[in-house]
């Protein structure tokens, strides 16, 4: 699948791995993770899913990244994640380009929702109609992402409940890094659009 006009494209990144060093660049510049892991993310992206769309210009320098994954418990959706557009290139448009590309290319294959969670970008995926919903299970069994504290404070109550024996012991004294800002994710607005 290759979306194509005359100055940018959309291609799967496993298409054209001679990018994925420059993609993990432009990722790290918005949320900086180890190279290694970085490149291993990247690597996953196939066909069958999990899938990396790049969104390129005509001299092949990439410019934006998206992510979609399958959501094992919800039939016929998928997830969004990890939309990024160049900080030089924003406020162009491509940031939508990419969006609707990406759901051109799921709705091909037989997707009909697709899901995703931000904070702080809720204007833009609202102009480009998506809709805030109730937290969904992005991934397996016990992975809910929890939109507001209270709701997260009352699911891990719910779930201490259910454990019996003596409670674990105390937690080391250190410092979460912070990619590991759990408030944050406890924060995130979910939102979900479907296609028509």
């Amino acid at each position: 699948m290759t979306t194509n006009n005359k100055e940018y494209s959309i291609v799967p990144l496993h298409r054209r791995p001679e990018l994925i060093k420059d993609c993990c660049i432009l990722l790290n510049s918005e949320w900086p993770r180890s190279e290694t892991a970085r490149l291993e993310s990247l690597t996953v992206s196939c066909d069958k899913f999990p899938t990396c769309l790049i969104l390129i210009n005509k001299e092949n320098r990439v410019l934006g990244h998206c992510k979609i994954s399958l959501i094992p418990k919800l039939r016929h959706s998928c997830f969004i994640q990890s939309v990024i557009i160049d900080y030089k290139c924003r406020s162009q448009g491509l940031g939508s380009r990419l969006l609707h590309g990406a759901e051109d290319y799921v709705k091909r294959r037989g997707f009909k929702n697709v899901y995703l969670t931000t904070k702080g970008q809720e204007v833009f995926y609202l102009k480009n109609g998506y809709k805030t919903c109730d937290p969904f299970k992005a991934y397996g069994i016990n992975d809910v992402v929890y939109s507001t504290a209270a709701f997260t404070k009352s699911k891990l109550k719910e779930k201490s409940i259910q454990f019996s024996g003596p409670p674990p012991p105390p937690m080391p004294n250190f410092r979460m890094p912070k990619f590991y800002d759990f408030n944050a994710i406890a924060h995130r607005t979910h939102m979900v659009k479907t296609l028509q």
